[in-house]
């Protein structure tokens, strides 16, 4: 329990406090300690992977489909057979501007070139670390002294800061939100619960006994 005179937090308390700030729940933090990963932290993280992978797959699509639909509709022709006279549309630019006008040629090379462009940029946003991570669902124990720290980016015009919160271990450092920051005790041992590869903290719990 907390004592309102002291300020004093039991271990008890602090894990409490911990599990709703980060979150996770006490079923995954006994999983955890066994070196798993628990369903409901998967299906937690599953979304860092899976949610760029479907944005990259249907911006690298979309230009393909849309254009090679316009192909087929403009020439009378199967899809099937447009998708090829669409790609040779875009290797001989100069012949289709020719053939359907500059502004044509230009707008459905350029769009095609953003959407692929943005398909290579949500690719790269995959943690390929994290994907193997999950696949393999284990988990690593650390136990580490962890210090607080908090940084305040001052903004112009006196708007108020933009303030960010991190605990270092070992020379690494964890950005956290401001329930995860008041939480934690700087200074205190804990036992962390990382992903090996991706090295993300999955729960951590205050150490009991020295």
């Amino acid at each position: 329990m907390i004592s309102e005179a002291s300020g004093y937090r039991s271990k008890e308390q602090v894990l409490i406090d911990l599990s709703k700030a980060f979150p996770f729940s006490p079923e995954a933090l006994e999983a955890n300690r066994q070196g798993k990963l628990a369903k409901e932290q998967f299906k937690k993280y599953i979304g860092r992977c899976s949610r760029p992978a479907t944005m990259a797959v249907v911006c690298f699509l979309a230009p393909l489909v849309f254009w090679t639909a316009i192909t087929a509709g403009k020439l009378q022709v199967s899809f099937d057979a447009a998708f090829p006279i669409f790609l040779n549309n875009l290797v001989h630019v100069s012949e289709l501007a020719a053939a359907q006008g500059k502004w044509s040629a230009f707008v459905m090379v350029s769009t095609t070139i953003a959407f692929l462009g943005l398909a290579f940029f949500m690719a790269s946003r995959i943690s390929v670390a994290l994907y193997f991570d999950l696949l393999d669902r284990k988990v690593t124990s650390q136990e580490a002294r962890l210090v607080t720290h908090e940084d305040q980016i001052m903004r112009e015009n006196g708007r108020d800061p933009i303030e960010k919160y991190f605990f270092g271990v070992k020379g690494r450092y964890y950005e956290v939100n401001l329930a995860s920051y008041r939480a934690l005790e700087s200074g205190s041992v804990y036992l962390l619960y990382l992903l090996p590869r991706s090295d993300l903290l999955v729960s951590l719990e205050p150490k009991i006994g020295r």
